[in-house]
């Protein structure tokens, strides 16, 4: 059976990393983080910036993971999908933390995650906490991500788009946690409806 690790010794491992300076991993975590969160979306989302979400192809995931890699493996989008929906029902179910430990353990467990030093030739050792080469390593990355998401402070940063017709969770990256919006693009959608709203009064 598959020792699952407990959120708050992930949360552990972020804290050193926190406090050991610049170190590449830390910055590879949030840029997984980033890319789990824009992976859920591109397949959990069933209406994105005003429109019905587009059924997710190869381009869409290898998009989302050259924001943590400037080398992905090439992907079929159907070993992404299942993995990328607990996600997407994981963030979505905040801020009932319990719910969302439920089902990133799971995914955790599945890909059986684990951290690992890895390198390309001519590249760094980097932090991974599965194989970068297939779907199972990338969903064990990301799934670790959210699970140090979870055992921070900083879960009220997880929020959904509150324009209309957008189901997007995107994260507050704001100093004063102020953002509404997923994009620029449902922030002007969302003015524009309430300027017409508003002249037709």
């Amino acid at each position: 059976m598959t020792k699952l690790i407990p959120v708050n010794e992930f949360a552990r491992y972020a804290e050193l990393f926190a406090h050991t300076g610049p170190v590449e991993a830390t910055d590879h975590l949030k840029d997984s983080l980033t890319a789990a969160i824009a992976l859920a979306n591109t397949f959990g989302s069933t209406m994105r910036q005003g429109r019905p979400a587009r059924a997710a192809d190869a381009a869409a995931v290898d998009a989302v993971l050259r924001l943590t890699t400037r080398q992905p493996p090439a992907v079929d989008p159907s070993d992404y999908g299942a993995g990328a929906k607990t996600l997407y029902d994981a963030l979505d179910s905040l801020p009932d933390v319990d719910a969302a430990a439920v089902l990133v353990n799971r995914l955790l467990q599945q890909t059986k995650a684990a951290p690992q030093l890895t390198r390309a030739v001519g590249e760094p050792w980097h932090l991974h906490f599965g194989n970068p080469d297939g779907a199972a390593g990338w969903l064990a990355e990301f799934a670790t991500a959210v699970a140090m998401l979870l055992g921070s402070d900083e879960l009220e940063r997880v929020l959904r788009c509150s324009a209309a017709r957008c189901d997007d969770l995107f994260l507050d990256s704001t100093r004063n946690r102020t953002q509404r919006f997923c994009s620029t693009a449902c922030q002007n959608r969302t003015k524009v409806a309430a300027h017409r709203a508003k002249s037709s009064t």
